[in-house]
């Protein structure tokens, strides 16, 4: 038995208006019996970063075939060319402006196609309902992507600033790309690449403190501040039965500074 399409949608319209509702029932009309999944809709308005990181974390897990849409998009209306990536055996559907930069990874790690509408019959102000759920249904009732977009040419797509960290030694200079409900502060730090690095660190900015390298959580002692690896693939800075974001006073797009072998 064929399983039923799926398209995942990311977007920061929230839940309080109707932007999501419509742009499910575009969906659902254009094809019948697709299985939609929301990524998040609570991204913060606006915030391509938070949004990139929520995208890279979430596309490998969905099953092959599926179309990932991600709407956070400041410059609807204007020329900004709308991008369709193929990643592994999925698709995702961006704006270009720069969401695509984790995701794609440091090098080209997908192959990419311009999905731009010759004619929008669509208000300026919604791309999300009248240009990405229109292509989204038609990729997820089985078109081909030359039958809806064509190879990528001219200009790279745009990436986004300051989501690599930068390492010096034992310095590495990085971002916080997003806090969760809990308060746990996700840095752009992957574990593949700093997660084995020896000796306790410390955070030198922008407050000066000590980090406790764990494997859980449950092994903090109260008040400390705990480095670990995530589950969404990067480190953490997290506080045992608190809020690591309220306690180091950061928030999504924050510099941070770490140091290994270093003193707070």
């Amino acid at each position: 038995m064929r399983q039923a399409p799926l398209i995942a949608l990311l977007t920061d319209f929230g839940l309080s208006d109707p932007y999501v509702g419509q742009m499910k029932s575009v969906l659902l009309s254009a094809a019948p019996g697709v299985a939609l999944l929301d990524i998040s809709h609570d991204v913060a308005p606006q915030n391509l970063a938070q949004a990139a990181f929520f995208l890279a974390a979430t596309v490998p897990w969905l099953p092959p075939g599926a179309v990932a849409v991600a709407v956070v998009d400041p410059g609807v209306g204007t020329d900004r060319r709308v991008v369709l990536a193929e990643v592994g055996s999925r698709w995702v559907l961006a704006p270009d402006n720069g969401l695509l930069t984790l995701v794609c990874g440091s090098e080209s790690g997908c192959r990419l196609y311009d999905a731009t509408p010759r004619v929008v019959s669509a208000s300026a102000t919604f791309h999300g309902r009248d240009v990405f759920a229109p292509l989204a249904a038609r990729l997820a009732m089985g078109e081909e992507a030359r039958a809806v977009a064509s190879v990528w040419t001219g200009a790279d797509p745009v990436r986004l600033e300051g989501l690599w960290p930068q390492r010096n030694g034992d310095t590495v200079e990085g971002c916080v790309l997003s806090v969760d409900r809990f308060g746990n502060v996700v840095l752009n730090l992957d574990v593949g690449s700093y997660g084995r690095l020896p000796d306790a660190p410390a955070l030198v900015a922008p407050r000066a403190v000590p980090l406790v390298p764990v494997a859980t959580y449950g092994e903090l002692a109260a008040g400390a501040v705990g480095l670990l690896g995530g589950s969404q693939g990067y480190l953490e800075l997290a506080v045992a039965g608190g809020s690591a974001a309220a306690k180091l006073g950061l928030k999504a797009g924050d510099a941070v500074t770490l140091v290994w072998n270093g003193e707070a």
